[in-house]
C-alpha cells in the first residue's frame, strides 16, 4: 500500500506553507480555507512567519510605500493586460455588436476588485481584516526542552491601548501537556541578560494581560525561559528566542 501522509505531515511542507500564506495575504481563498488555515494558525503559530514575509514582500512591491516617488515614472500596462483580467475575472463573452451598456458595472466591479486585492499591501502590516477575526502575532517564541523541540509557543499580542496587550500560550498540533505546578516563565534582556519574571505558566496558559512597564521589557528581550520554580537558578524546562514579527507602538 502506499505510504499515507497525514494531515499533520501534510501542512509541514515549507512550499506548501508558502503557497497558503501568498494566498491567504493575496485574499484569493474560498471562505472555507481561509477558515482553516485561521484554525493552523491558531494551533501552530509558526504559520505567522509565512505570513509576515508575504506581508514583507508585498509591501516592498508598492508603489504606495515610496512617498517621494513622483507617480509619471509609473509604466501603464498595456491595454490588453486589463482586457485579460476582466476576461479572467468576470468571464466575459462577446455581446452583439453595438451594446456597449455593460460596459460601465463593469468597470466599477473591476475597480472595487482592485481595491480589495490591493488593500492589505496599503494597510500596515499590523492591520488584518475583522472577519479573519484574527489578531497579528506582534513577538513570537517557539519553547524547546532537550527533548521536545518546539513543544509551544509564547504569543504576545500588542493591545490598541495600554495594559491591553497580553502573551499567551498556543499549542501546536497533538501536544498539549505541560509540567505546570510551580513553573513560571521569564524575560531575558537582550542587553544585560538580566532575567525578569512575567508570571507562572499556569496563568498565562489562561491570557495574561501585561502592564506597559512588562510590554516594554518583554520588547527589549532576547529570548523567553520556563523554569521550574519562581528561583531563577532553578531548572530550566524550556527556552525559546524572542522574534518580533510586528512593529508598532509600546503599549
Amino acid at each position: 500500500m502506499p505510504n499515507q501522509i497525514t494531515q499533520g505531515q501534510r501542512y509541514l511542507d515549507s512550499e506548501l506553507r508558502d503557497k497558503l500564506a501568498g494566498e491567504y495575504v493575496l485574499g484569493t481563498q474560498t471562505p472555507r480555507v481561509r477558515r482553516r488555515l485561521e484554525q493552523l494558525m491558531d494551533s501552530d503559530p509558526s504559520w505567522w512567519e509565512h505570513i509576515e514575509s508575504w506581508h514583507s514582500h508585498l509591501a516592498g512591491l508598492n508603489p504606495a510605500t515610496e512617498l517621494f516617488r513622483d507617480s509619471e515614472d509609473l509604466a501603464a500596462p498595456p491595454k490588453r493586460v486589463w482586457q485579460q483580467i476582466e476576461a479572467s475575472t468576470f468571464n466575459i463573452k462577446k455581446s452583439p455588436q453595438g451594446f456597449k451598456w455593460w460596459w460601465l458595472p463593469t468597470a466599477m466591479t473591476l475597480s472595487l476588485l482592485i481595491g480589495i486585492l490591493i488593500q492589505p499591501v496599503l494597510m500596515p502590516v499590523s492591520t488584518i481584516p475583522d472577519s479573519a477575526n484574527v489578531r497579528p502575532v506582534s513577538y513570537l517564541a517557539m519553547m524547546s526542552s532537550e527533548s521536545h523541540p518546539n513543544h509551544f509557543a509564547l504569543v504576545a499580542y500588542q493591545g490598541d491601548k495600554p495594559g491591553e496587550s497580553n502573551i499567551q500560550i498556543q499549542f501546536n498540533l497533538g501536544l498539549q501537556t505541560l509540567p505546570m505546578a510551580e513553573a513560571v516563565v521569564w524575560m531575558k534582556d537582550k542587553t544585560t541578560g538580566e532575567l525578569k519574571l512575567i508570571d507562572s505558566l499556569a496563568n498565562i496558559q489562561k491570557v495574561r494581560f501585561m502592564s506597559p512597564t512588562e510590554w516594554k521589557a518583554l520588547k527589549n528581550s532576547s529570548e523567553l525561559l520556563v523554569t521550574m520554580s519562581e528561583n531563577p537558578n532553578s531548572q530550566v524546562l524550556y527556552r525559546g528566542e524572542c522574534v518580533e514579527l510586528s512593529q508598532g507602538e509600546v503599549l
